[in-house]
């Protein structure tokens, strides 16, 4: 641990609260020993949180697990539930720019001085759980525990959590009780500790149920067999178990500049529910209207069990102004990165996609919505990443890749993301530049009017080149709603 840690000097700002949480093992960024999953344990997160009273007890929960999606649907969820007058807590992982993202109470992040309040609090508290039991403690461990004291100050109704790796040993899972269980969409991720076969992740991620749980909500599955062990630890508890993607149908109904919308259908609606509706959503993509089934679902079942009272008009307000950034953001590339093309500028798209599933569904997302001439695609990925899979998914869509690097410590070089793409079969361009803006400059000078300029491959990419453009841009209309008023 470094000085900063151990020097008794107070945490004034959100500068040195920073340093301090980055002075410990920070397995986001590779800093601190390589783990396994043998080296999972919830021991410690829980006699931290025993120290500081327990705070995560003591108001409605919501545990959210998966390989995609899971932040998305918790952004939805608190939306919603904010939109129905309670006080929320949402914590998610990682962040876009700023550790307070992280920890948003009423959807705003904390204050920068209120994060360095309470991590000063905290921090006599990790110094006393090191002097009484030294060893290793997590970044993600201490936010952790800094999020369900921030709630417990903040005197938060219902808390969204969401999980930071797997589920069963992940340092969120420490609920007495949990009001809903919600497993999103699944995927291969993090094969070297979860394992490497879908049921296997499946089964880490499905560690979040227990009889401490009211509802398992499912989301729609890609693969049935991960789906089968999602059900299969419901039954073995037993919970009660809404599967998403056979009790709800949906479709998409129009685009308009705000966002898209979309119809459901409930096929079992308990009384008081609409059989049908139509919600707008600015989030863009199929899979963002899974997630938002799922956040339906998921409000559904916690209005049934009596936990909370969620109006129609809350959950339309809820879904229509949510905001989550870098999925499929569009900007405008500014003046003097474009090759200033009498016809206009190309439109930018960002989205954090990371694996290959989750990149497949942002250029059929980009095809969708964002109708193009020509695709370029600025690349750079995180060396833990499947690379070769997300680049040959690419190759089939883009003929112009910039291979690029992010501000991450665990970033690949450019070069050799650069080299996934030489393939004989593949007759694109491939540029190789060192940071974003030489990227966004590169494809701006090459793209047209009427191209669109991807950036993919990594949160940190995204983030990156988000610091780059001005304000997003409002959707492109592609159709619009039929009917917006049903």
């Amino acid at each position: 641990m470094s000085s900063t840690a151990n020097s008794g000097k107070p945490l004034s700002n959100y500068g040195d609260a920073v340093d301090w949480l980055m002075s410990f093992a920070d397995f986001e960024r590779g800093s601190g020993p390589r783990r396994a999953m043998g080296d999972f344990a919830l021991d410690r997160i829980r006699s931290i949180l025993r120290r500081l009273g327990d705070p995560q007890h003591g108001r409605i929960t919501i545990h959210i697990a998966g390989s995609k999606g899971k932040g998305s649907t918790a952004a939805m969820i608190e939306s919603v539930l904010r939109a129905a007058g309670f006080r929320t807590g949402l914590f998610t992982s990682p962040h876009l720019h700023d550790f307070t993202e992280r920890i948003r109470i009423l959807g705003a992040p904390l204050p920068d001085f209120e994060f360095a309040r309470l991590c000063e609090q905290l921090r006599h508290v990790i110094e006393a759980e090191q002097a009484e039991d030294p060893g290793h403690i997590s970044t993600f461990e201490i936010l952790t525990a800094l999020s369900f004291h921030a709630f417990h100050a903040n005197d938060v109704d219902v808390q969204i959590v969401e999980v930071g790796l797997g589920g069963r040993l992940d340092c969120t899972n420490v609920f007495s009780r949990t009001d809903a269980a919600v497993i999103t969409s699944l995927s291969h991720e993090h094969t070297d500790i979860l394992g490497d076969k879908i049921t296997q992740i499946a089964s880490e991620k499905a560690g979040i149920i227990s009889a401490a749980c009211q509802t398992v909500i499912l989301a729609p599955q890609r693969y049935s067999e991960a789906a089968d062990v999602v059900r299969n630890a419901a039954d073995d508890v037993p919970v009660p178990l809404i599967d998403v993607g056979g009790d709800y149908l949906s479709e998409i109904a129009g685009v308009e500049p705000w966002g898209q919308w979309f119809r459901i259908g409930r096929r079992n609606p308990r009384p008081g529910e609409q059989p049908r509706a139509m919600h707008l959503l600015p989030l863009l993509g199929r899979h963002q209207i899974d997630n938002a089934l799922t956040a339906i679902a998921t409000i559904d079942s916690l209005n049934a069990s009596g936990v909370v009272a969620v109006p129609s008009e809350a959950l339309h307000k809820g879904l229509a102004t949510v905001a989550w950034p870098a999925r499929l953001e569009s900007f405008e590339l500014p003046e003097t990165l474009t090759s200033n093309d009498p016809g206009g500028a190309p439109t930018v798209v960002i989205d954090g996609a990371h694996n290959a599933e989750s990149v497949q569904r942002a250029l059929d997302a980009c095809r969708e919505y964002f109708p193009h001439n020509q695709l370029h695609v600025i690349f750079g990925v995180l060396g833990d990443k499947a690379l070769q899979d997300m680049a040959n998914i690419i190759q089939t869509r883009s003929d112009r890749v910039y291979a690029t690097t992010s501000d991450h410590p665990r970033a690949r070089p450019p070069q050799q993301v650069a080299e996934a793409f030489a393939d004989a079969d593949w007759d694109g361009e491939i540029a190789v530049l060192d940071e974003p803006h030489a990227a966004l400059s590169a494809a701006g000078q090459s793209a047209h009017a009427g191209d669109v300029i991807l950036v993919l491959g990594s949160l940190s990419l995204a983030a990156d080149a988000r610091r780059l453009l001005s304000a997003p841009l409002e959707t492109h209309i592609v159709r619009r709603a039929e009917d917006p008023t049903l």
